[in-house]
């Protein structure tokens, strides 16, 4: 006598959110911490101006009046040699979305049905977290050679305005990739913009002593609220700081908008 047969049909299990976005996270992580020639050139040259050009103009300047007060140089420069971290790691971020596409990555990535929040969610966890953790390496490194004057208050304004400055840069650098489509454009374009951005805001001076036209430019120049931020902010608090800290709010709503709206026609484009 034969055997009754019974079949049962369910439908595929979907992975959770939490699992989806994970995997997006540690596909990032290891695209980025894998490449040693980026890491690299995104440390070298905040490590050669924290030990060679700090310290050097430092000892040439000795201390710089600012709002009042009387700071070692070494102080001053700080936030620049941060920001420069800053830029740096988030143009590596930056490469890395070219990266994905000319190894095909991203054909495949897009050839799923993934959400582009959790794209996005999982390009700005990893790659702010890179960026933070070179520039804490650069205020670890800072703190082992100079005696910097922060309070508790100073220490924690600091560590807010370096994470808003992180999470505005990596956006900026993340809607540069995603729009311009060639490769080596946003390459020239990201080593020349270091250079730009950290000369002409008020880095190694104050805005007072720069040149008119760079007075103008420093204005628009979002690296000028992000020095300007992580300096005032440890210097005196975040009651000197808030505009600043806005200002890179701002930024990295607006262009964590742009990066998504341009994802969708780029994936599409694939």
């Amino acid at each position: 006598m034969a055997a009754d047969l019974t079949f049962t049909t369910a439908p595929p299990t979907v992975a959770p959110k939490a699992a989806d976005l994970f995997a997006v996270i540690y596909r990032e992580y290891a695209l980025l911490a894998r490449n040693r020639i980026n890491l690299i050139l995104s440390l070298a040259p905040m490590l050669m101006y924290l030990l060679l050009v700090n310290t050097s103009l430092s000892n040439l300047v000795g201390s710089i009046s600012y709002r009042g007060e009387q700071l070692p140089f070494a102080v001053f420069l700080l936030p620049m040699v941060l920001a420069m971290s800053i830029v740096s790691a988030s143009g590596t971020s930056g490469v890395a979305l070219f990266q994905e596409e000319l190894s095909g990555v991203a054909t495949q990535l897009w050839s799923y049905p993934m959400r582009r929040s959790r794209f996005l969610l999982g390009k700005l966890l990893a790659g702010v977290s890179l960026v933070l953790g070179q520039s804490l390496l650069a205020l670890g490194v800072a703190v082992v050679i100079f005696d910097l004057p922060f309070g508790a208050e100073g220490w924690a304004g600091l560590l807010v305005a370096l994470t808003l400055a992180a999470i505005a840069f990596n956006g900026l650098y993340l809607a540069a990739a995603i729009t311009i489509t060639d490769f080596q454009t946003f390459m020239v374009g990201s080593n020349v913009s270091i250079l730009v951005l950290v000369f002409s805001a008020p880095s190694m001076y104050t805005v007072d002593q720069m040149p008119v036209v760079l007075q103008w430019i420093a204005m628009v120049n979002p690296l000028t609220y992000a020095i300007n931020g992580m300096r005032d902010a440890a210097l005196f608090g975040f009651a000197d700081a808030w505009v600043n800290l806005l200002v890179l709010a701002v930024i990295a709503v607006v262009t964590y908008a742009v990066a998504g709206r341009a994802l969708l026609n780029r994936a599409r484009n694939l």
